[in-house]
């Protein structure tokens, strides 16, 4: 068994690979392959590194593979970023996330593969809710992250774990002018879900209307439209009406009726 599967494992076919890291998870004596799957965790096929995962956390599991987890914290030191990235995700399901695994989750949030980046996000949420320092390890990648994905994945979950605190609103306030595109979105998306946000929110919200960035300017008009702003009512009730493009008219629309069904 042993050999036959590790050798599959080495395939240069993927869907063999894939198939191969299923079997181990099947086989009675799967478990003698655990460190192959780790190997496979650094797989450059993501298919094949989550099959990898997945063998390793039902030999976990099923409790044929008591030095899976071990092994799985090693992996988080490897020279390997994908494994490394894969190493963490699997440790996450396996045990409750520890701040241990915030280098490989910080490399995810830049993730070029998107299910990736919103995978290792869910876990900085829920690590968030465990260890609070997370919230000021958020605050410095939404300021600071090097990519643009780190800062951009860093709004959403600061909006999840951090709603109510000043300096999440400080820093996605800074956010939404931040030199890329898709940062300025995030943060004007995550707007909409401060509570009791202060009136520099409300301010900036009203003045990325006119951004020349039609997409930011309907977010933000979305995001007033879940604020209830009441000084920005008259406003986007001008929009809906007159707004330079439809997709604006549109979202001013859907803002002015969020307002009226939350009255």
């Amino acid at each position: 068994m042993s050999h036959a599967l590790f050798a599959r494992l080495r395939s240069t076919d993927v869907a063999e690979r894939v198939a191969a890291c299923r079997a181990v998870a099947r086989d009675p004596a799967g478990a003698l392959l655990a460190e192959a799957l780790i190997v496979a965790l650094g797989d450059p096929d993501k298919r094949v590194a989550r099959a990898a995962g997945e063998a390793l956390i039902a030999l976990a599991r099923a409790g044929s593979g008591d030095g899976v987890v071990p092994l799985l914290r090693a992996a988080l030191r490897s020279d390997d970023a994908c494994a490394r990235i894969h190493a963490a995700m699997t440790l996450a399901r396996l045990e409750v996330p520890e701040p241990s695994l915030l280098p490989a989750l910080t490399l995810a949030l830049a993730s070029p593969e998107g299910d990736v980046r919103w995978a290792a996000a869910r876990v900085l949420v829920d690590m968030g809710r465990l260890h609070g320092e997370i919230v000021r390890v958020l605050l410095g990648l939404v300021r600071g992250g090097e990519a643009p994905a780190v800062r951009r994945m860093a709004t959403f979950c600061l909006r999840e774990l951090a709603p109510d605190q000043p300096a999440a609103a400080q820093a996605l306030l800074e956010a939404s002018r931040d030199g890329d595109t898709h940062v300025r979105r995030a943060a004007l998306t995550a707007m909409a879900g401060l509570l009791d946000p202060p009136e520099a929110v409300t301010s900036r919200l009203v003045l990325a209307l006119d951004d020349a960035d039609g997409v930011a300017a309907g977010l933000a008009a979305l995001a007033l439209g879940e604020l209830r702003s009441i000084t920005a009512r008259p406003r986007l009730r001008a929009l809906s009406e007159s707004a330079r493009s439809p997709e604006l008219r549109q979202a001013a629309k859907a803002a002015v009726a969020r307002m009226e069904t939350q009255r």
